[in-house]
């Protein structure tokens, strides 16, 4: 158990001290990460002396042990996450964190399963897990109040750029309020915007998972690396599916807004 204890010796303390410096969204980002790349590492090293061999270690294959030390990282790193994220988001971090969260848990499902592909049904049962909670509970964790009642039946924080429809909720960020001209007609767009077709939920859903493909490569290095990029890649094609790619009652608006965003250098204009 080696491995798992340095990764989540490494992992845990790096998140922390990047949410310090970036934020929420970005610390999720590297507890997801790190907790299972570090611990793949150190599995590497590890599982040299017996992975291959024909030994067992108290009934168990060397395989099954290094997958099972891969998965509780994974399983200890979204512990951290639900803990840290359990109230406090601003809503810039919440959409960051809604969009990412599902690939780079897939990714950390895929670790695991390399070594014992059992892990990718344990996986998807988790998953399933995790998207009844925020079923349940789609506002989990934000720091939210009531906008002002002339611009019209939403919520806000203090300082976030972004907005968002989550089911029947609108979010707009406190800057947005401020700064954005037309933060009224915002708040009445996002209004008259439906909710996604269940196809496109679904496309969503399965381009999330796409990193669970890594599991299909041999253990190495270039695994981390092609995960990574899958990974990447989830997030963006997601990002567009919830964003671009939908019709939007008033495109124009919405273009407006996409500029507002860009002069504050914010790259990621998502809509739950």
């Amino acid at each position: 158990m080696i491995a798992l204890v340095m990764g989540v010796i490494i992992g845990i303390p790096a998140a922390l001290i990047i949410g310090k410096l970036l934020g929420k969204a970005s610390e999720v980002l590297i507890a997801l990460m790190g907790v299972p790349i570090v611990t793949y590492g150190f599995a590497l090293i590890e599982g040299q002396t017996f992975i291959g061999k024909n030994v067992s270690i108290e009934g168990f294959s060397p395989e099954s042990l290094v997958g099972l030390e891969l998965f509780l990282g994974l399983i200890i790193a979204m512990a951290y996450v639900s803990l840290r994220t359990r109230k406090g988001l601003r809503i810039d971090d919440f959409i960051q964190i809604s969009v990412t969260s599902l690939p780079y848990t897939s990714f950390g499902i895929a670790l695991a399963a390399q070594y014992w592909p059992g892990f990718i049904v344990v996986g998807l049962v988790l998953i399933g897990v995790m998207v009844a909670m925020s079923l349940r509970n789609p506002l989990r964790g934000l720091n939210v109040r009531p906008c002002p009642p002339e611009v019209g039946d939403c919520l806000t924080d203090d300082d976030s750029l972004m907005s968002a429809r989550v089911e029947g909720t609108i979010l707009v960020g406190g800057r947005a309020l401020k700064e954005f001209p037309k933060a009224k007609e915002l708040v009445e767009c996002l209004g008259r915007i439906k909710k996604p077709s269940r196809p496109r939920r679904a496309a969503i859903f399965l381009v999330s998972l796409l990193p669970i493909l890594t599991a299909l490569l041999p253990p190495g290095d270039i695994t981390i690396a092609v995960g990574l990029a899958i990974a990447l890649v989830s997030s963006i094609v997601v990002a567009s599916l919830l964003t671009k790619r939908q019709s939007i009652p008033c495109p124009e608006l919405a273009e407006e807004y996409r500029e507002f965003l860009r002069k504050r250098k914010k790259k990621l204009d998502v809509r739950v």
